[in-house]
């Protein structure tokens, strides 16, 4: 008995793990039975009848232009999405409508067609092609070889636009903060939506058909060209080496504080490829800790990395095109032609898409603290990324989010007045050296030069920025910077007066509530450009904008900017090829 109790004693710790993991992971079985298969229809809403949605489709080897074909779709609409370590699944685009499928189901369905083949069967061809996701009703006994069988696939539709909803059903070995983390939701959001999950919150099973509200800014990243995907990947020294042609210095594009950058090409794919000293591994970690949350069109994208030999490795997406600052600075010693203003104007929207994105669109907030032109890379169309996140730091979401920085760090000439006196750190940080960054478009000029006058000294381009707007006729002192590569093609009578009142600042317009600030007879095209930096450059952090504010704005801005192109009519030098700025 007593060894028996023994025994018992021993087994116990184990017996309540197996329990754990049976009770907060999906079963075992391979195949969902039909009848232990939890499926309901996603209520319509009076206030949507049709939407775009996802259906998430488990890989089973069939080809992707067959899966395209089962579900009537473009092979565009289907984005490979990683699950797990080696399982490429998709993520399917479709319109969404709300259905009376029979007298008594009515939801959002998606519909398509299969060919029946013999000895099909519905659970079966749902299970194999469709992922257990479509919805019988009542005759699926009756499917008749070589005639096309409608299929009711289940979707959903939500009011709230920066969510789209995902069907996905539940895997092998999926658990719920598994499937939330890897569709980019909110576990709360998934158990709102999927009332099976109210009783038992942590308990999923193999089958069930769940809707999932994914992010959109926050969208799962797909695994594409054999080695992107969510986490970064680990690649082997041997592999970086091979890459760049062992480092050689030709293949060096860039060079940092932190190390040079390299051209490489991994499988079929043109890379980035920063070499860092092992010392600077807080650098290192600290951008990989920031990319490996972050996927937005405007974010330089980490593929992945790799150490050894005394170094570290960040792999990065290529971007084609340069940075910012090669493209304002002597343009044509560097290869490039001078930016149009409305190319200027698209950049400059883009950047600050990129930093809003990390202000106010991931679920910790960050802020840059290395923002300026030469970390604003171009690609071939030049549109605008920001990169090197290895200052990048992570702040509270609260009202009191400033940050005691250890030392300081950043570029001389984008660095404000609390960061210099009090090494403090905010998402003001970033929206000062913005501020520099449209000085810089506007007028081509360097955030730090040699003053003519004095060349032992640097002139800031801050205090340039600040002596226009003291100035007695702003208009003129502003006209006499303006960047001479634009040549005089920009919008004049949009520069410097402004149609309604020429008293009317660009920042008490934003204080004003109730007042359309968007309306374009509101605002001239130029000069709003600088008085954005000048809020911007403002000393006292609480004076500046947030950088939500300055993409509305920019927007505008951009608007504005290409109308005025469309009108020239072809009959300016931006169209005849002098300018190569779109």
């Amino acid at each position: 008995m007593a060894s028996h109790n023994l025994l018992l004693y021993l087994l116990l710790p184990v017996l309540c793990f197996l329990a754990r993991i049976s009770n907060s992971h999906a079963s075992e079985n391979p195949s969902p039975s039909p009848t232990n298969s939890p499926m309901f229809t996603f209520p319509c809403s009076d206030k949507i009848k049709t939407c775009n949605a996802s259906l998430y489709h488990i890989n089973n080897g069939i080809p992707q232009e067959q899966v395209a074909s089962l579900y009537s779709v473009n092979k565009s609409q289907l984005k490979p999405i990683l699950h797990g370590r080696d399982q490429v699944d998709y993520l399917i685009t479709v319109p969404c409508s709300c259905e009376n499928i029979d007298v008594n189901t009515t939801g959002y369905f998606y519909d398509t067609s299969y060919l029946v083949q013999p000895n099909d069967s519905f659970y079966d061809v749902s299970n194999r092609f469709y992922s257990g996701q479509v919805w019988p009703v009542g005759e699926e006994n009756d499917l008749n070889a070589s005639v096309s069988h409608p299929m009711n696939l289940l979707c959903g539709c939500v009011e709230n636009e920066a969510q789209v909803v995902v069907t996905y059903t539940v895997q092998n070995h999926d658990t719920l903060s598994g499937i939330a983390n890897l569709l980019s939701a909110e576990i709360s959001g998934v158990q709102g939506m999927n009332t099976m999950l109210t009783q038992n919150p942590g308990y999923i099973d193999v089958g069930w058909v769940l809707y999932v509200p994914m992010e959109k800014n926050e969208l799962p990243h797909a695994h594409m060209k054999g080695f992107e995907s969510e986490r970064p990947v680990i690649f082997i020294l041997e592999e970086v080496e091979k890459a760049t042609d062992n480092f050689d210095e030709s293949k060096i594009i860039g060079r940092g504080g932190y190390g040079s950058v390299f051209l490489g090409m991994l499988g079929e794919q043109e890379v980035a490829i920063k070499k860092m000293r092992s010392n600077k591994s807080k650098e290192f970690f600290a951008e990989l800790k920031v990319l490996c949350k972050i996927h937005h069109i405007n974010v330089v994208e980490l593929l992945g990395y790799a150490s050894g030999d005394d170094h570290l490795y960040l792999v990065y997406e290529y971007v084609r095109n340069g940075s910012l600052s090669d493209h304002l600075h002597d343009p044509l010693l560097k290869g490039y032609q001078p930016l149009t203003w409305t190319a200027r104007t698209q950049i400059a929207l883009d950047a600050a898409k990129g930093i809003e994105y990390i202000h106010d669109h991931t679920k910790a907030r960050y802020v840059h603290r290395d923002i300026k032109t030469s970390n604003i890379l171009l690609d071939v169309g030049l549109r605008a990324k920001v990169a090197d996140f290895g200052l990048a730091k992570l702040v509270e979401r609260s009202n009191e989010e400033e940050m005691i920085a250890t030392r300081l760090v950043g570029t001389p000439g984008y660095l404000p007045p609390e960061s210099l006196k009090e090494l403090q750190v905010t998402s003001k940080t970033d929206v000062f050296a913005f501020g520099v960054v449209l000085a810089e478009l506007i007028t081509g000029q360097r955030a730090l030069s040699r003053d003519n006058r004095e060349p032992t000294k640097l002139k800031s381009l801050i205090t340039v920025v600040y002596k226009i707007f003291k100035d007695e006729d702003p208009e003129t002192a502003l006209e006499e910077v303006i960047d001479g590569n634009l040549g005089g093609s920009y919008p004049l009578e949009d520069v410097y007066k402004n149609p309604v009142d020429p008293t009317i600042h660009i920042r008490s317009l934003f204080y004003k509530k109730n007042q359309n600030i968007h309306n374009s007879k509101q605002f001239h095209v130029r000069s709003q450009m600088a008085e954005i930096a000048e809020w911007c450059l403002s000393e006292d952090p609480y004076n500046r904008p947030e950088i939500r504010d300055i993409v509305v704005t920019l927007s505008q801005i951009v608007m504005a900017s290409t109308e005025w192109e469309a009108s020239l009519g072809g009959n300016s030098q931006v169209f005849s090829g002098l300018f190569n700025g779109r």
